[in-house]
């Protein structure tokens, strides 16, 4: 029988499927509904690997700091939905 936590392959996947056209932290906090701890953690090695990266995100005008999903990380967010298809998750 498998628990109702996600996965860490769920979470990277959901992270990489958000910030796919850009992100805020606080938008991946409440649309992920991730702790601030668990956010920060899966940041910094998910920019460790290139998968995503820092960038400027521009929202009405103005910008600001948050994150964007690199071409690394997007061939990986569709090998993520093809294992978890597989699971049936």
């Amino acid at each position: 029988m498998v628990n109702n936590r996600r996965s860490e392959i769920e979470i990277i996947g959901e992270i990489l499927r958000l910030s796919s056209n850009g992100a805020k932290k606080t938008e991946l906090l409440y649309q992920g509904n991730f702790s601030y701890f668990q956010l920060q953690g899966y940041l910094s090695f998910l920019i460790e690997k290139e998968i995503l990266e820092e960038a400027e995100i521009k929202n009405n005008g103005s910008s600001t700091k948050g994150y964007r999903t690199t071409e690394k990380g997007l061939l990986l967010l569709q090998d993520v939905k093809k294992v978890l298809a597989h699971l049936d998750l």
